[in-house]
């Protein structure tokens, strides 16, 4: 308007907002650049050792400190962290000031066992004296090994096999138990089923009753316990699954079971055998068996996973170049006339940077055998490398949860095959599953079959009540009729899996969430 009418006045205040406006705007392109390229700097645990070698109890919550750095020459006036961390981890944060220089704490509340990773915040700043306010993401990488709670339980042996084991026996220390063996443990009363050759004559004379001899036991026992990792036990909320109950029983059975001296083994099956960890005795197999199990909510093999190899890419060539600072992208002169089915990303050149990433990484770790070998994630060795590097650098990547129909008795019978050829014999096996799709009665008549031929004591856990999924009764009606069919299958799927496994002594033991696992190691003694 000063300009239409000729009016310098009016003119210079008007245009003096225009110009300091355009001014804050070119200030704020300049600090957000920056912000973007390390202006901020958050460091966790400062002055303490590597937050990779976080450990911490499932049901427990981590503080760790933080300070909040900016580089020199920015100034922003407000500063707002948002937490990033990869689910099933939550977080919190709190700030003593405003602006940086800045220091807080970072609470991490893990749901699940296994791996927990917080990669970072989101960072929201106003700069330009407030004009204007810009978003930057601040890599802070932490990993947190969850590990399952400690039950008090009774420390007698939970599980028995059929009879002793003379293989097994060689070379190994006797546990003192009662049993069937050589040397005599003590002289009792003689009871009610007590076999007629174990009176003592002489003692009994001497008392006026009958006095049996109780020998110790020759048997070493060897338990192994079956993991089921298929899709249906992940259904529900993290900490609330089936897996989630599952993994802290299995950690327990194993734990009793290695600490009165006896050996434990392990097989993780989904519709293929996954992991294994052969019978052992000792801290050392308890820590390998305790390894294998926190591997299981991260199994990112290609049947177990839902995205694409383009995704895949994707995910991880944003992880490096949001975290590490480099890109992958390939330059085009043209990007109109660009393949849009072609990956932007040079694959060759984002293998070896994940490579060398994850290198690092394991070295880190101390991890020179991983559990799950790096070339077993796929079958295409670029693809496993990118899937291995998604794996332990948390990058996550979306589960299938579709079961595939027979997949859960196909994985069954693989996983005995493994007992069966393991060393030894027989075993007192636990088997933790859901049955939700082990309707193939056939490879369940060749588990019978095969329990029955080796003598061996099968005991079957099953999760199947309708807690596990966590929903709410009457949320959503559609989604209440999906869980009643969900529940309706499991039950038919328990029920001829009952039929096929019960004529061989094979023993069902049904749990729900408000079995602890105390008290479901007191149904397997019961039951075993």
């Amino acid at each position: 308007m000063g300009v239409a009418f000729d009016r310098p006045i009016a003119t210079a205040l008007g245009g003096l907002p225009l110009v300091l406006l355009t001014w804050a705007y070119a200030v704020a392109r300049v600090a957000r650049h920056r912000l973007r390229h390390g202006g901020l700097i958050a460091t966790l645990r400062p002055g303490v050792a590597e937050p990779g070698e976080l450990r911490i109890p499932l049901g427990r919550a981590l503080t760790l400190p933080f300070r909040l750095d900016v580089a020199p020459g920015l100034s922003p006036r407000v500063v707002t962290l948002s937490p990033a961390p990869v689910a099933p981890l939550e977080a919190a944060v709190t700030m003593t000031a405003a602006a940086p220089p800045a220091e807080g704490t970072l609470q991490l509340t893990p749901r699940r066992v296994g791996d927990a990773f917080f990669q970072g915040f989101v960072a929201s700043a106003e700069v330009a004296h407030g004009l204007f306010g810009v978003r930057v993401w601040v890599p802070a990488r932490a990993r947190v090994t969850v590990l399952p709670r400690r039950y008090a339980a009774r420390p007698d042996a939970p599980l028995r096999a059929t009879r002793t084991s003379l293989q097994e026996r060689a070379g190994a220390d006797h546990t003192r138990r009662r049993g069937t063996g050589m040397e005599i443990r003590e002289l009792r009363d003689h009871q009610a089923g007590d076999p007629f050759k174990h009176i003592a004559w002489r003692a009994s004379a001497r008392r006026g009753k009958l006095i049996a001899r109780e020998f110790e036991s020759d048997l070493v026992l060897s338990t192994f316990v079956l993991v089921d990792a298929s899709p249906s036990m992940f259904w529900g909320p993290p900490g609330r699954a089936r897996i989630d109950y599952v993994l802290e029983a299995a950690h327990h059975l194993l734990d009793l079971v290695v600490g009165r001296g006896d050996r434990a083994g392990l097989v993780v099956y989904d519709e293929a055998v996954r992991l294994e960890v052969t019978p052992g005795r000792g801290r050392p197999q308890l820590v390998r068996l305790l390894e294998a199990l926190l591997e299981v909510p991260h199994l990112v093999h290609e049947g177990r996973t839902e995205l694409t190899d383009r995704e895949l890419v994707e995910r991880a060539a944003a992880w490096l170049e949001a975290q590490d600072g480099v890109t992958c992208r390939v330059a085009t002169r043209d990007p109109k006339r660009a393949d849009p089915r072609a990956s932007p990303h040079d694959l060759a050149r984002l293998v070896q940077l994940a490579q060398r990433r994850l290198d690092a990484e394991l070295v880190a770790r101390d991890l020179s055998r991983p559990v799950v070998p790096l070339f077993s994630y796929a079958r295409d060795p670029q693809r496993a490398i990118l899937r291995a590097f998604c794996r332990h650098l948390g990058v996550p990547l979306p589960l299938d949860p579709t079961p595939r129909p027979g997949a859960q008795a196909r994985g069954l019978e693989a996983a005995m095959e493994h007992v069966l050829t393991a060393r030894g014999g027989p075993h007192a096996i636990v088997i933790m599953s859901d049955l939700y799709s082990a309707d193939d009665l056939e490879a369940l008549r060749h588990i019978a079959a095969a329990a029955r031929r080796h003598r061996h004591s099968v005991v079957v856990v099953c999760p199947d009540h309708p807690g596990f999924e966590g929903a709410a009764a009457g949320a959503d009606a559609l989604e209440d009729a999906v869980l009643d069919v969900a529940r309706l299958r499991v039950s038919h799927s328990l029920e001829l899996a009952q039929a096929a496994l019960r004529p061989a002594g094979v023993t069902f033991l049904r749990c729900g969430p408000e079995d602890v696992v105390p008290r479901l190691l007191q149904r397997l003694r019961q039951v075993a």
